[in-house]
């Protein structure tokens, strides 16, 4: 479970006043090390956002950033079903179903509207050509997820996280390519049905993921997280 699932579930939410993603950077310089493979730990933490970059917000990270990076995930996604949904689901949990080089997880939240405004935003960094592969699963997933649930197996961690109704969103020209959908985040023991949107942004090798939550209204991933890490990659 994300760390904003937890929040989500836990906290009460108040206002959103952020925008919902839109159209603002075009492609600039590809984020991807000199031999091709994606970048290094250290090299993607130098990328990840910090408290100067977003005035009024905390960030915390929840990996990288000297937090562990683990891969254990990939098992759990690659068992979600039904299996033509998996990409959808790893993207809603900040992941994909490629393998990585490395991974910055940060959650970001205001600083004077409680979790009103707020995001989880991940950093993960490929092979150029896991990069791209990313994007086409979570494109060609999308439009066969309206009607799912989605959920581990009994097996994995999470399996009682899952989520539903994925909706593609609004297109935009973020990066060098850019998906965006609103999902339902449930838990199978009847918890709370939450809404989702979600954007996943690639930058040369790097994919960039947005996610918010909000139980009280539609969730916005507030634009200036948005921009501000895209500056970065840029």
């Amino acid at each position: 479970m994300t760390v904003l699932s937890v929040l989500a579930l836990t906290s009460a939410c108040g206002r959103d006043s952020g925008e919902a993603a839109g159209s603002s950077e075009g492609s600039g310089s590809s984020r991807t090390s000199a031999d091709g493979t994606g970048l290094a730990q250290k090299e993607l933490d130098g990328l990840a956002l910090t408290a100067r970059d977003v005035d009024g917000y905390t960030v915390n990270a929840v990996t990288g950033q000297g937090e562990p990076v683990t891969h254990d995930d990939l098992a759990t996604y690659r068992a979600v079903t039904p299996a033509p949904c998996r990409a959808v689901y790893a993207a809603a949990q900040l992941g994909s179903l490629q393998d990585f080089t490395a991974r910055v997880s940060q959650d970001i939240v205001s600083t004077s509207d409680d979790l009103g405004q707020h995001a989880s935003v991940s950093l993960t960094s490929y092979a150029p050509a896991h990069a791209r592969t990313v994007m086409t699963e979570l494109r060609a997933a999308l439009p066969k997820c309206a009607t799912a649930e989605m959920r581990p197996s009994a097996a994995n961690p999470g399996a009682g996280l899952g989520y539903s109704d994925a909706r593609p969103g609004p297109g935009s020209d973020y990066g060098d390519e850019a998906l965006a959908f609103d999902a339902t985040q449930f838990v199978s023991s009847g918890g709370p049905s939450i809404p989702v949107t979600v954007l996943v942004v690639r930058k040369g090798s790097t994919i960039a993921t947005f996610t918010s939550l909000n139980p009280f209204q539609p969730p916005i991933i507030p634009v200036d997280i948005i921009e501000a890490q895209l500056k970065k990659l840029a």
